[in-house]
């Protein structure tokens, strides 16, 4: 088949060639080199920074249309902070985040999760916190007048951890792990513009890789510390964390795949626009 007649294949054999592309990796990984950016490198390095005993709140907002791309970054994150003896409150201001963050902490702390050693005094998840970024302000000035009990029933003040965390101010980490409103800006605008600016409430964010453009402008001002890119930058903080602790590197043979069907699409363009310029070029010399 000459070049000029690339234009006329029929479109759907393209997809069944990206289809098998795309399954190869998937079925049998590469493990391909993954570069770690500079903005994935200061989630790690602010984490693993912080003492023992430090508190994060993990904020779940997003739900089911992003989960490939902000779960994996929530739950790599969690794990880091549990492997460092990190205090956590988990929360989330969007009601689909709460089913999602519950799973992701009985993947990270076992399926008996609430009913574990610890809870209470060294986690606490709170769940949905209504009121979108009301109900964030309200939980930066005041937990307990946010929410009374945590995501299972039992009531707040019957925790050791939150008789200490009271508002943000007893914060040192905050891990915002979004895909639109509430997110990062409303967490810089209400609650670490409210107490103390990014020195005092410190945050670093996941995004999909759509929206991590409109999240740059914060982590170039300082307002963020570091920013998770999509399924890839989920996967670059868990290499990180492979090399730490030996946390599962589940996201491989996803990035593999999508390298792949990255190439292979750059190699259709370049091959289609050969394939335009000759059959350009031929139909000017026949006239």
């Amino acid at each position: 088949m000459t070049l000029p007649k690339i234009s006329q294949i029929d479109r759907r054999y393209l997809y069944i060639l990206v289809f098998i592309f795309v399954s190869i990796p998937l079925l049998s990984p590469l493990k391909l080199p993954i570069p770690v950016s500079e903005h994935t490198r200061r989630v790690y390095d602010v984490t693993q920074a912080l003492p023992a005993g430090s508190v994060v709140v993990e904020s779940f907002d997003f739900g089911p249309a992003t989960i490939t791309e902000n779960r994996p970054q929530a739950k790599a994150h969690i794990a880091h902070a549990k492997h460092l003896g990190l205090k956590m409150v988990v929360v989330a201001f969007w009601p689909s985040g709460a089913p999602i963050a519950d799973e992701v902490l009985k993947e990270v702390y076992g399926a008996d999760f609430p009913s574990i050693s610890g809870y209470g005094t060294n986690i606490v998840y709170i769940g949905y916190v209504p009121g979108n970024e009301v109900g964030m302000q309200t939980f930066g000035d005041n937990i307990m007048a946010a929410k009374g009990i945590d995501h299972y029933g039992t009531q707040l003040g019957n925790f050791p951890l939150m008789q200490q965390v009271r508002s943000a101010a007893d914060i040192d980490l905050w891990a915002e792990w979004t895909s639109g409103t509430p997110g990062e800006q409303q967490v810089i605008q209400f609650v670490q513009g409210r107490h103390g600016g990014s020195s005092a409430v410190p945050i670093v964010a996941g995004g999909t890789a759509v929206s991590v453009p409109g999240m740059m402008p914060f982590y170039q001002t300082g307002q963020i510390s570091g920013i998770l890119n999509g399924l890839a930058g989920a996967g670059e903080y868990e290499s990180l964390l492979n090399v730490a602790f030996n946390y599962p590197y589940a996201q491989g043979p996803s990035l593999d795949a999508q390298s792949v069907g990255h190439l292979l699409i750059i190699a259709f363009v370049i091959i289609g626009n050969i394939g335009y310029v000759i059959s350009k070029y031929r139909g000017g010399k026949s006239s």
